[in-house]
């Protein structure tokens, strides 16, 4: 099966604005629950679903968290004084992907973390060959407030809840992973929620359609894989909010999904897994804005969009609208749900 690259590796992320900005603040509750259930190296850990597969050896240390084990193997150039602060890395990233989708999305899945120069995470790699793997490189000179920033292993982790959908559906794939990160980091006090606006309204752009493209399925661009598939997830995301009465969106199209599918072990249709999400908020919000978008090339109005969010021009320096028409449906996207 294909696998998933962030855009780090492919060097495309990188030539836009960073998503993972700096000043995002870690949990303190979620590092210190982190700390409950994470053990050193390759011990056994309390609260474990015993359910899940053992981790293959050899491995650096077992992880458990909601419904799910981390099989972590460093490399040899991993630092010791660094294990500690990878593993709440590890754990707080789990942790985030886990409470967006009410549970961790992959029974078991291998992490690979190899050792770079310098600091922060360079890139990620997820793929479904013989098992779930995904594979990061960390900077040895990386700290603990740089880690609480990172973007790169929560994206990656995001891909583990959707099925192989083909390679013309990368932008589903890419898109939703780009698009999860900022919110699930926020709902989860990883993520400044103005950071994430603010990427969101610097971003989104880049995912509109150029002169002489096409549709989503058939545009493979950096722009249209990773922004327009963004902006596909806002709009259905909004809409699914605007016919429920702000009861669900996109993220309870997604648990369905995840839950009927199995996530990335699984192969579906794109049509299958667009029906799924919209049976569970009862709408057809995915279908219909897939049926619109995959051989049409569709620019919406963003600057309308954001002044119905209330989203400002600058949403690092100015205030946004509360008495905005969609503002219940802004600040319902970003909140923890029950």
């Amino acid at each position: 099966m294909r696998a998933f690259l962030t855009a780090v590796v492919a060097g495309a992320l990188a030539t836009g604005p960073a998503m993972g900005a700096p000043g995002a603040l870690a949990s303190r509750a979620a590092i210190a629950a982190g700390d409950a259930i994470a053990t050193s190296d390759s011990d056994s850990i309390a609260g474990r679903d015993t359910a899940s597969p053992p981790c293959p050896a050899p491995v650096t240390m077992t992880l458990a968290v909601q419904d799910g084990t981390l099989c972590v193997l460093l490399d040899d150039a991993v630092p010791d004084a660094q294990r500690a602060m990878l593993r709440d890395w590890i754990l707080r990233s789990a942790q985030i992907v886990a409470g967006y989708y009410a549970r961790f999305p992959a029974a078991r899945v291998l992490l690979e973390i190899r050792s770079m120069p310098g600091t922060g995470v360079g890139g990620g790699r997820t793929t479904n060959d013989s098992q779930l793997k995904i594979q990061v490189r960390v900077g040895r000179e990386s700290t603990a407030a740089k880690l609480a920033s990172d973007w790169v292993l929560v994206h990656e982790m995001v891909h583990l809840a959707l099925p192989e959908l083909g390679r013309p559906h990368d932008w589903l794939a890419e898109g939703l992973a780009t698009y999860v990160e900022g919110i699930a980091r926020a709902q989860f006090g990883n993520r400044p929620i103005r950071d994430v606006w603010s990427e969101y309204r610097r971003s989104m752009p880049h995912g509109l359609p150029q002169p002489g493209e096409g549709g989503m399925d058939q545009t493979p661009t950096w722009g249209r894989t990773y922004w327009g598939g963004a902006l596909f997830c806002l709009q259905s995301d909004i809409m699914s909010r605007e016919r429920t009465d702000n009861r669900t969106g996109l993220q309870g199209a997604l648990r369905a999904i995840l839950n009927q599918t199995g996530g990335y072990r699984a192969e579906r249709s794109i049509d299958d897994v667009l029906r799924i999400g919209d049976s569970a908020t009862g709408t057809r919000v995915l279908e219909d804005l897939y049926r619109e978008t995959k051989s049409t090339a569709v620019t919406p109005d963003l600057e309308q969009l954001w002044r119905r969010l209330g989203v400002p021009a600058d949403p690092d320096t100015q205030p946004f609208d509360d008495r905005a028409p969609l503002a219940a449906v802004r600040m319902a996207i970003t909140r923890r749900p029950e």
